[in-house]
């Protein structure tokens, strides 16, 4: 429910950030009058309350996160105007303190999931709250199915266990029909799945990381050549100040943080013809700074065009980790994980 949430709303800031430009960015009212989609996002947050607290069901919780998460989303893309003294929609630091909104929701539902095991008694009230879908003759099998999983955990010297796994084992299950879109999108999983298994896009990611480990060292020694050259007096402060660009705290972050995610990238590279999951764990850790310490600097500078690399290292950590999932089966069936490029 939560991921519903977060991917609503980033879908929501995107869809009226590229409707917005196309539009050339029209205005709802007049004579003085300006309906801002703050307002509409107001107006969804609290049809998500409303859904939650009048209606039972899982399913009306599921329309509830999206309707909510467009609410937010449409909420929280008015950030700059209510940070400055001029309502300024376009102030520049926007599109970084959205991203670092979102990036830390995104890591407070993680911790929240892995914050400890389900007691005893939890796991019998969730197993109570899935035995609504009975009454309301929605149960379906996976449903069913983490419900027995929940009773499994409970006390099983509570009588109302019993009478629960009971309830759940003859109560009739229905067929959950998948939408259109979550058919493409299963559709669009299994491609995606047959395209990571093969060789060739392991070697191409592999390659990808080592031609970002290559340019890292070259940057790096550029920079050692440049500082050298300025403290031995062959560059002047001027000259390097232009090759090296504007040395404020955001750039000097950025580049920090790009530096050590190469220097994780490095770490990777030297680890893949040894360890072939060590490397991808690398490189996880590389993709994973990047995001949350780069980015944002990222976006400060270029606003909401940096979103293109913000896209670009998610598709490589979701690879990333698929591959490392499968490395992680390779290794339970017995198989290898040295990995010799040219030859696996």
């Amino acid at each position: 429910m939560l991921d519903t949430f977060l991917v609503s709303a980033v879908l929501t800031i995107l869809t009226i950030r590229v409707y917005l430009k196309a539009a050339n960015y029209p205005q709802v009212g007049g004579r003085g009058l300006h309906v801002a989609h703050v307002l509409w996002g107001g107006l969804g947050m609290v049809i998500a309350i409303v859904i939650l607290l009048a209606f039972l069901g899982s399913r009306t919780q599921k329309m509830a996160a999206v309707i909510g998460g467009i609410g937010f989303g449409a909420f929280v893309d008015e950030l700059g105007k209510f940070l400055t003294s001029d309502n300024n929609y376009f102030f520049k630091p926007t599109p970084a303190l959205i991203y670092s909104i979102f990036v830390a929701l995104f890591l407070a539902t993680r911790q929240i999931r892995r914050m400890r095991r389900l007691t005893p008694e939890e796991n019998l009230v969730n197993a109570i709250e899935l035995s609504k879908e009975i009454a309301l003759e929605h149960l379906s099998a996976p449903e069913r199915d983490r419900a027995l999983t929940l009773l499994a955990a409970s006390d099983q010297s509570n009588p109302l266990v019993a009478e629960l796994r009971q309830q759940f084992l003859r109560a009739p299950t229905v067929e959950e029909r998948p939408s259109r879109i979550a058919g493409m999108a299963r559709r669009g999983e299994r491609r995606y799945v047959a395209l990571v298994a093969t060789r060739w896009f392991h070697r191409l990611v592999a390659a990808l990381f080592i031609l970002q480990a290559a340019s890292v060292v070259l940057g790096t020694l550029a920079v050692v050549v440049l500082g050298v050259a300025l403290l031995t007096g062959l560059l002047n402060a001027g000259t390097a100040n232009t090759e090296l660009g504007p040395g404020g705290p955001e750039t000097i972050v950025q580049a920090g943080a790009s530096l050590i995610a190469g220097v994780f990238t490095v770490f990777g590279v030297f680890a893949l013809r040894r360890n072939r999951l060590r490397a991808y764990r690398w490189f996880e850790v590389a993709v994973l700074v990047s995001l949350l310490l780069a980015q944002p600097f990222t976006l400060l500078d270029a606003g909401f065009a940096g979103l293109a690399e913000v896209f670009i290292d998610g598709v490589l950590l979701v690879t990333l980790r698929y591959m490392i999932v499968q490395e992680h089966q390779l290794a339970a069936h017995g198989g290898e994980t040295a990995f010799v490029l040219g030859t696996a």
